[in-house]
C-alpha cells in the first residue's frame, strides 16, 4: 500500500465572514492550498504551525493526543473552511507538533465530505456506497 495525498484549500472562516459583511475585500481572505497526506489514523485536518499562522486562525484550546510515538498536547484552532476537490466543510483545525510534520487529512474530514480512500489508485474517491455522490447521513 502506498501513500495517498490530496490538495486541500483552507480559508480563514472569520475572514470569509468579514468579506460577506463588507469589512474586508474578498481578495483579502487568508487562504492556502497545500498538499496533505491522507491519514485515517488522524482525526482533524492537521496543519504545520507556520500555515496556521499564515491563515491567522484563532486558538481555541489544547487537547491531549495519542500518537504512535506517545502522548502529547496539541492546539486546536477555531473554524476554517476546508475544500477538497468539489466539497467544502467548516471545521476546527489541529496544529501539528512542528513545521517538519506534513499536513494531514484525518478521518473526520473524510467522513464529513463522504470521501473514502481507494488504496489501489492511491487517491480519495466519493463513497461507492453512495454512487460517489456526496450524501450526508441523518440517522
Amino acid at each position: 500500500m502506498g501513500k495517498t495525498s490530496e490538495k486541500v484549500t483552507v480559508k480563514n472562516l472569520f475572514d470569509i465572514s468579514d468579506a460577506t459583511k463588507g469589512i474586508i475585500k474578498e481578495s483579502e481572505i487568508r487562504c492556502i492550498e497545500i498538499d496533505a497526506i491522507v491519514d485515517t489514523g488522524a482525526a482533524y485536518l492537521c496543519l504545520p504551525p507556520k500555515v496556521i499562522k499564515e491563515l491567522g486562525l484563532t486558538f481555541a484550546f489544547s487537547k491531549p493526543v495519542r500518537t504512535g510515538n506517545g502522548s502529547l498536547e496539541l492546539r486546536i484552532f477555531r473554524s476554517a473552511e476546508i475544500i477538497i476537490k468539489d466539497r467544502s466543510i467548516i471545521m476546527q483545525v489541529m496544529e501539528n507538533k512542528d513545521d517538519n510534520v506534513p499536513a494531514l487529512i484525518g478521518y473526520l474530514v473524510l467522513e464529513e465530505m463522504d470521501w473514502v480512500v481507494d488504496t489501489k489508485s492511491q487517491e480519495i474517491i466519493g463513497n461507492p456506497k453512495n454512487d460517489g455522490k456526496w450524501i450526508i447521513d441523518m440517522y
